[in-house]
């Protein structure tokens, strides 16, 4: 049976975040159930951008402060790592601003721990792999004896939530990541493989930084919004289907949790998950705002119906579109799109909504929050139709 442990925490604080994380590895066994003396540990954050931390974009400093302390006085020896969004380069310079800005350099010298700057990456076959049988991960993810995943509670445009699971795809180097988006455009492809990484790589714990999570267009554009928990498990699949119920979503609606799900890493029935501490039922934030890309209960098609529903949802779907005032022509999206669908022209960045397959990277990655969601005139007129079907008004 899954285990996931749940503990109310109302704000952040190092101490605080310290008896929490303490509380929830607790009800689990403890930390000594997950590592022994002298074992070299990776703790493994969110960290999207560099990004002050009451945005809630990463992981708070005092969570992984809390999951640092507890590894140190276990007897192991700590390093945090992490390669940043797939707009990012992989590079020691900007590691260190990532680091700085979020508060782990700090973190780092008050315990003494190592913060990584390594930027060298191996090839390792993934023969077990359903969907990818190779990764380029982050050369000191293969080289400890264990890893922490500490994951931040936010929504997420492609893959509606992003919590444990997804946590593991920052040990993808660099731009990397956006090979992937353009390899695997559905969602449930990419769900996937994310459980392909999480299998190889398979980390010892996990912690969530669910006390302040993202609702809205997360990963970056969302809102902060207060959940109050701290969540852990063994399993990072488990870990996600209760922070999918804190936050009201549907678990199979998570494409991620369903591809666990459907490889046999989660129980059939999800109400057999055990959690320990709090009820999740009394946490739920009922009006948590989902991404405007959320759709529950999609069903499966098939043939000419499976194409016209294709064509369709293409057009009903949300687009990016450049709010050029904003823009810094830092170049994130450019680099990060997996399609060449943005590219700079004549001074401005320029969308080709032909080549976007609406991975929504370049809204993911743009710090200067200059690209938009919006749907075409087709869409538009899709939508209203929709809207008034289920008011019970005849389309005219």
């Amino acid at each position: 049976m899954s285990s996931v442990s749940l503990v109310r925490c109302d704000g952040y604080g190092r101490d605080v975040c310290y008896r929490a994380v303490n509380e929830a590895v607790g009800h689990l066994g403890g930390m000594e159930r997950f590592v022994s003396p002298g074992m070299r540990v990776l703790v493994k954050p969110n960290i999207l951008h560099a990004s002050e931390p009451e945005k809630a974009v990463v992981t708070h400093p005092d969570m992984v402060h809390a999951v640092c302390r507890l590894l140190k006085e276990a007897g192991c020896q700590v390093i945090i790592a992490e390669s940043p969004g797939a707009g990012s380069l992989y590079s020691s310079n900007g590691l260190r601003k990532a680091y700085e800005t979020v508060g782990y350099a700090e973190v780092a010298e008050d315990l003494g721990v190592e913060l990584n700057y390594d930027v060298e990456y191996e090839e390792v076959p993934n023969p077990h792999g359903t969907k990818i049988k190779r990764f380029l991960i982050i050369k000191p993810a293969m080289h400890v004896d264990a890893i922490v995943s500490v994951s931040k509670l936010k929504t997420h445009l492609f893959t509606y939530l992003t919590g444990g699971t997804k946590n593991l795809f920052g040990l993808i180097p660099g731009l990397e990541k956006a090979t992937f988006h353009g390899r695997l455009p559905e969602p449930d492809d990419f769900g996937t493989m994310l459980v392909d990484l999480n299998e190889l790589v398979k980390p010892r714990l996990q912690i969530m930084d669910a006390i302040v999570g993202m609702e809205g267009d997360g990963p970056y554009s969302g809102a902060p919004r207060v959940i109050g928990a701290v969540l852990a498990s063994p399993s990072y699949a488990a870990i996600d289907v209760v922070a999918a119920r804190l936050i009201g979503m549907h678990p199979q609606d998570v494409c991620t949790i369903k591809a666990a799900w459907n490889r046999g890493t989660l129980e059939k029935d999800l109400d057999e998950i055990e959690v320990l501490g709090e009820r999740w039922e009394d946490m739920v934030v009922d009006d948590f705002k989902r991404p405007s890309t959320y759709a529950s209960g999609k069903k499966k098609r098939s043939g000419a119906i499976e194409r016209n529903l294709v064509k369709m949802v293409r057009v009903y779907a949300l687009r990016p579109a450049v709010m050029h005032s904003r823009c810094s022509l830092c170049g994130r999206c450019v680099r990060s799109c997996p399609t060449g669908a943005a590219r700079e022209s004549r001074g401005k960045v320029r969308l080709s909504h032909k080549k976007c397959i609406r991975c929504y990277t370049c809204h993911e990655m743009c710090t200067s929050s200059a690209i938009s969601l919006e749907r075409s005139l087709g869409g538009k007129a899709l939508a209203l139709a929709v809207e008034r079907k289920n008011r019970g008004e005849k389309t005219p």
